[in-house]
């Protein structure tokens, strides 16, 4: 009996591990001389896309990341504005990748596979500007691997980090 609770608890650890490899990856860098908690109202940046931006090529994209940072800092707070306090632009750069598993066992001689299959990966930045000074003040990143099913799922979850990190960043905490 004691073996098996081993064997449930190391399975267990091990699946927190494996879903911990596909999560998201959120990262913040602000102004620290700048006082993030006088906030209170956004408002979007016109933004002038390249023809190979990937929100040029696909505007239901665009409008699902403006749609999920309106929605997301509507509910934290902070209201839209014609004349805000901050600016918010974004952009999003994708490339291809690999993911590689290593499904191989044993010491000496290696049994088992290794499966590789290509995958796109994807950066959205959010910038936030200073209304006053015109001067970028903070800036997030999410990247993740990109899945046509979850889409929507998934930008959602990341803004939501992202504000959640912004939130935290007011505060004058990291």
């Amino acid at each position: 009996m004691k073996t098996f609770r081993r064997f449930m608890g190391c399975s267990f650890l091990l699946m927190l591990c494996a879903a911990g490899a596909f999560a998201q990856t959120v990262q913040t860098d602000y102004d620290h001389n700048f006082n993030l908690a006088k906030f209170k109202t956004y408002g979007f940046h016109q933004q002038t896309s390249q023809p190979a931006d990937a929100l040029a090529s696909s505007p239901i994209n665009d409008r699902r990341i403006h749609d999920a940072l309106d929605t997301q800092l509507s509910t934290s707070g902070f209201a839209a504005s014609a004349q805000p306090d901050f600016w918010i632009a974004y952009f999003v750069k994708t490339q291809k990748g690999l993911n590689i598993q290593d499904n191989r066992w044993g010491v000496f001689q290696r049994m088992g596979n290794v499966n590789v299959a290509a995958v796109t990966e994807g950066t959205l930045v959010v910038v936030f500007i200073d209304a006053a000074t015109r001067q970028e003040v903070w800036r997030g990143y999410v990247s993740g691997e990109i899945n046509a099913k979850n889409l929507d799922k998934d930008v959602n979850k990341g803004v939501a980090k992202l504000i959640q990190k912004f939130k935290k960043n007011q505060a004058g905490q990291k």
